[in-house]
């Protein structure tokens, strides 16, 4: 097909969410008048990404490069140099972090660097393109950064009402405990005091009191709360089961992090817990999300008192589904992945 011919650059592994993201983009390009596939020379990847993407091992191949950025700084020197054969014009840096311009100290330890420099981001961005695009829909963009949504709606999108009232779960939490745990205890407290008692689950990593080694303070959490509280704890689930599971459950609140609080940052979870026919409950960090939810979205706000907010959407499931529902058939229009790749291709000029 004549059009654009995209590569995309990163550090893919089948669990992060922006290979999800890619598959995505993949899948929308014929829609959206390009073809996109991932750069193998210029990326990083495990073994299972080749079975999921198209690898293109020849930068011939692309017109137009996007390199795509999460924690890690994966490109070597000489990857660079090769980058920076396609015309500057053709090239553009995603910013899934908010690496670039890391100016929220009120952040503390959950800033945007990380374990690199905000300086060292900054000269690696500027080496790749003079644009780089971020998913932060709060506050004002830094300079030289301009708003991009990212993500895009799943496929599969499960009205709550197809899925019914009875669930295996009345509350439920699927992701790691990354700056959660205060947060998740919060709305566990809230449902306790709900009666009859909710079932409730948390699948994911470090909400047994473990830590991830080097990041004690993101993940820390009092070994054996949520056991003691009669909480089933289960491991991560495959990332492409999340949205299934998620759909186990009655209710699945939206937590965030405080580096996504306080920038407005889009995540892919917030569309595949909408996408999941469990009904989003949103934590007051989360409120931000009425931007890209609409004004309906009040419903699901847990507010100043989560317990009476758990407790409507349990016995006024039906018009708390309906009320997603309509949610749902927006975003399918206003974020279905041919309109996202088409929003990242008008970048391109």
């Amino acid at each position: 097909m004549t059009g654009p011919r995209i590569l995309i650059s990163g550090n893919f592994h089948w669990q992060a969410g922006f290979s999800h993201t890619v598959a995505g983009y993949v899948r929308a390009a014929r829609e959206a008048g390009c073809e996109v596939r991932v750069s193998g020379p210029l990326s990083r990847m495990n073994d299972q990404v080749p079975r999921h993407l198209p690898v293109e091992p020849n930068l011939d191949w692309g017109t137009h490069l996007v390199v795509m950025f999460e924690a890690r700084q994966f490109l070597t020197p000489e990857q660079i140099e090769l980058a920076r054969t396609f015309p500057l014009s053709r090239r553009l840096v995603v910013d899934f972090d908010l690496h670039w311009a890391d100016e929220q100290p009120e952040l503390g330890a959950d800033g945007t660097a990380g374990k690199y420099t905000a300086e060292s981001w900054r000269t690696l961005y500027s080496a790749l393109s003079d644009l780089v695009l971020q998913p932060r829909i709060a506050n004002s963009m830094p300079p030289g950064a301009e708003y991009f949504q990212c993500y895009g709606m799943p496929e599969t999108v499960c009205h709550p009402l197809s899925l019914g009232r009875e669930r295996d779960y009345d509350l439920q939490y699927i992701g790691s405990n990354w700056w959660r745990w205060k947060p998740l205890t919060a709305v566990v407290e809230a449902a306790a005091t709900l009666r009859p008692t909710p079932r409730i689950r948390v699948c994911g990593r470090w909400w047994d009191g473990t830590t991830c080694p080097g990041f004690e303070d993101a993940t820390t959490g009092v070994p054996g709360w949520l056991a003691e509280r009669g909480i089933e704890v289960c491991p991560p689930v495959p990332f492409g089961r999340v949205i299934a599971e998620m759909g186990r459950s009655l209710i699945s609140p939206v937590l965030v992090r405080p580096l996504v609080a306080g920038t407005g940052l889009l995540t892919p979870r917030m569309f595949e817990t909408l996408a999941s026919g469990s009904l989003p409950a949103l934590s007051a960090d989360a409120e931000f999300l009425a931007v890209v939810y609409g004004d309906e979205c009040e419903h699901l706000l847990l507010g100043a008192n989560p317990a009476t907010t758990l407790a409507r959407l349990i016995t006024d499931f039906e018009r708390h589904a309906q009320v997603v529902g309509r949610i749902q058939d927006r975003l399918r229009v206003e974020y279905a992945y041919p309109r996202v790749l088409r929003n990242l291709l008008a970048f391109f000029g």
